[in-house]
């Protein structure tokens, strides 16, 4: 793994019921120690059901012990909407939940990423949580170039959405915008959630995986409204890469939807 800042994600459906469900566990890489200095998290629903509101918070849990301060507890907020009414409701926006922190973690630290649901769900959110880190945390430098790559994607699997070549004059990547929108026709009951991940074969980035800045609840019903707006931030970042550097970016959705959403990942560097 090369210097720089490094994200990972844990993407899974949470529960029916109210309570923590266990999302997953991360492991940091090898070659710490690490400074973890950012956590966050989004949840759709899967099913709305009138009366019932998608309100959650993520809980992170060192597992290992080799975390410190001992995060415990660490709990933050994540809320997509709040309750409905009718057998139309319309897709709800949950904004990725950006907090920053300040943890010390050993190499192979393990950490749970939990699902705290407040209140019943008919049918199991899906959930995107994880942690950004690196050796330090990024300035957010401002940047003197931007690129992006696009494209449209329907599967429930890793998909390519395309390769930016950095400037031969690229020294750092210092910002990573990816964002999603429905395009075509809304299809009730299909929530919009996933993530980015960046590689090259002329850097090791690995792990790079980033969550949209927003995800989108399923609708429900024959008459079904978009929500309107996306989150336009960047996740700040320090990423040293030669000129010229090839980055492909892929996608990966938590669940298949019938008409392609559109996928696009800004990069922004100098």
């Amino acid at each position: 793994m090369e210097s720089g800042t490094h994200s990972l994600i844990i993407a899974a459906a949470g529960a029916a019921v109210a309570g923590d469900t266990i999302l997953g566990q991360i492991t940091l890489p090898a070659n710490g120690p690490y400074l973890v200095h950012q956590a966050f998290g989004t949840v759709v629903n899967a099913t709305p059901t009138a009366a019932q509101a998608q309100l959650c918070s993520g809980v992170i849990r060192s597992v290992s012990g080799d975390v410190t301060p001992n995060p415990s507890p660490f709990v933050f907020p994540i809320m997509e909407s709040e309750a409905s009414l009718g057998a139309t409701i319309n897709r709800g926006q949950c904004q990725t939940t950006m907090i920053p922190i300040n943890w010390q973690a050993a190499g192979k630290a393990v950490m749970d990423l939990i699902l705290r649901q407040y209140v019943v769900s008919t049918v199991a959110p899906q959930a995107v949580m994880g942690v950004i880190f690196g050796k330090k945390r990024p300035t957010g430098e401002p940047a003197t170039n931007m690129d992006a790559v696009r494209a449209a994607v329907a599967v429930a699997a890793e998909a390519a959405v395309g390769v930016i070549t950095l400037a031969t004059s690229a020294k750092k990547i210092v910002g990573i915008m990816p964002v999603i929108a429905q395009n075509g026709v809304v299809v009730t009951l299909e929530e919009l959630i996933g993530w980015v991940r960046l590689a090259s074969d002329d850097i090791d980035l690995a792990p790079s995986q980033w969550p949209f800045l927003s995800g989108y609840g399923a609708g429900l019903g024959a008459l079904i409204q978009g929500s309107s707006g996306v989150l336009m931030r960047y996740w700040p970042v320090d990423i040293p890469v030669p000129g010229g550097a090839r980055i492909t970016v892929t996608v990966d959705l938590n669940t298949a939807v019938t008409n392609a959403a559109e996928v696009i990942c800004y990069l922004l560097y100098n």
